[in-house]
């Protein structure tokens, strides 16, 4: 029998499939259009009778990317923020709540991607899932309080205070499906991981989680004003404007073109995510993190043993030194040189494949995984850290491979490793622990997972202290 639930803001009415009730596109904030275009989001407004909370509600806008199978059968726009609620069909209370935020670069993706539902991720396990939408790309991260004033303060941050928001939604609303606002997670995967990392680092979001998973992401993504501002200008000088005011009625899709032409000079992937404005993030952002407070937080976090790995083959054909020269200053920014100095190294030594693999992989992930790990375990966090090592044969164990298995869109042919990591997960959601020993400040234990597992132990003697935190600088 489909349900009705009354949530703080109206009636919604769901529909049940496979024993799961789902209750999808329910607004949490009022449309960011208008006067409220690269403003903080505001709380969506009360509706009379019931909503019909069958159908999922509007993505975020985005170019749609070539692996996002059913784009053309749904609507892109501003008007996307709107969450989906999975719960049990049995009667129930207090459940633990998982609040999953998608990822994409920060400028791609949404809450309704293809198999990204509860069922798939939870089978039969007693728990709440909730995933809200989010602003993405320049409409999220576009920064302009030098250009437009202190109204705009927080404009290169939006993308993290739509997640505040939708945070701040389950702790009024959750009750009402049955979750406990005590025991919630929040979990999310590559700009997901990213998002999570950042909602544990500032202070407008403390209190309103438990626990957090943060795959392929840490706190690599905020960016110093300097930088942002160079970004801005490149956007601009992208869209063929000159006078930032004309930002404000550019249409969606003008935008979503200049984001792609911006893209020429630097990586999209790394253009976008929160800014250390004052507003949501300190300027002086190691400042912030050295006070920061984790103490009574569980956190899992980890991510895939070949991350950013070219596939055998095709893929794998060198490039010249001026190209990858070129690549790496698209990419790192100022952070160029390093990279290139350890890569040059390496190329010497084992020749370009395993040269290019090993570095870029490193220094977009493996540097900042451990580097955040310290600044949180030094918070006070109770933190573990785990890899995702397994791949069948021919494969590897890519860029979210981990977040795949666990949501059943990639069935290894060893089904017992993708159960035991799903229920590793489950575990966390419900408890906050594993099996495994924490990590603390200066040792990082990381339990490596496959068909058996192994122990993995590194220290702050892994970090490179010659690369920055911040992966991107200009």
């Amino acid at each position: 029998m489909d349900r009705i639930i009354e949530t703080k803001n109206g009636k919604v009415k769901g529909f049940l499939k496979e024993n799961w009730q789902c209750f999808l596109g329910i607004p949490f904030g009022e449309a960011p259009v208008g006067e409220l275009r690269f403003q903080p989001p505001q709380p969506a407004k009360k509706w009379e009778g019931v909503l019909d909370a069958t159908q999922d509600g509007v993505r975020p806008c985005q170019k749609i990317a070539p692996w996002v199978h059913d784009g053309e059968s749904h609507t892109y726009g501003e008007d996307c923020l709107n969450l989906n609620v999975w719960m049990p069909d049995a009667p129930h209370e207090k459940l633990p709540v998982l609040v999953f935020i998608f990822g994409g670069g920060h400028m791609e993706g949404s809450n309704c991607e293809e198999n990204m539902e509860a069922k798939n991720f939870m089978g039969d396990r007693p728990c709440i899932m909730v995933a809200p939408n989010y602003r993405v790309g320049a409409l999220g991260y576009l920064y302009l309080e030098h250009l437009l004033g202190e109204k705009y303060a927080s404009s290169g941050s939006l993308g993290t205070l739509d997640q505040i928001l939708a945070l701040l939604w389950v702790q009024e609303n959750i009750e009402a499906f049955g979750g406990d606002p005590d025991n919630v997670t929040i979990m999310g995967q590559s700009a997901g991981g990213k998002s999570v990392s950042c909602l544990l680092a500032t202070p407008l979001a403390k209190g309103l989680f438990k626990r957090a998973i943060t795959m392929s992401g840490g706190l690599q993504c905020i960016k110093d004003i300097e930088t942002e501002k160079k970004l801005t200008a490149n956007f601009m000088q992208a869209a063929g404007i000159t006078d930032a005011e004309e930002l404000l009625t550019l249409s969606p899709e003008a935008i979503i073109a200049a984001q792609e032409k911006a893209n020429e000079t630097y990586f999209k992937a790394e253009s976008y995510g929160p800014t250390a404005d004052g507003a949501v993030f300190d300027k002086d952002l190691e400042k912030q993190l050295d006070a920061l407070d984790l103490h009574g937080i569980d956190i899992l976090m980890g991510g895939t043993a070949n991350e950013l790995y070219l596939n055998p083959g095709e893929d794998a054909k060198p490039f010249t030194d001026e190209e990858m020269t070129k690549r790496m200053h698209w990419k790192f920014g100022n952070n160029a040189q390093r990279v290139l100095d350890v890569y040059f190294d390496r190329k010497r030594a084992f020749g370009f494949e395993q040269a290019y693999n090993e570095t870029v992989t490193e220094y977009t992930y493996i540097q900042q995984l451990y580097r955040t790990a310290s600044i949180f375990a030094k918070a006070g966090a109770n933190i573990h850290l785990y890899r995702w090592d397994y791949h069948d044969e021919g494969e590897l164990a890519k860029h979210t491979s981990d977040l795949e298995t666990a949501f059943r869109v990639r069935q290894p042919k060893d089904t017992a490793v993708g159960e035991h990591l799903r229920e590793t997960l489950l575990t966390f959601i419900e408890t906050g622990k594993v099996n495994w020993e924490p990590s603390t400040e200066d040792t990082f234990n990381r339990m490596a997972l496959n068909s058996e597992n192994t122990m993995l132990t590194f220290t702050k003697a892994d970090i490179d202290e010659q690369f920055p935190l911040q992966v991107f600088t200009l």
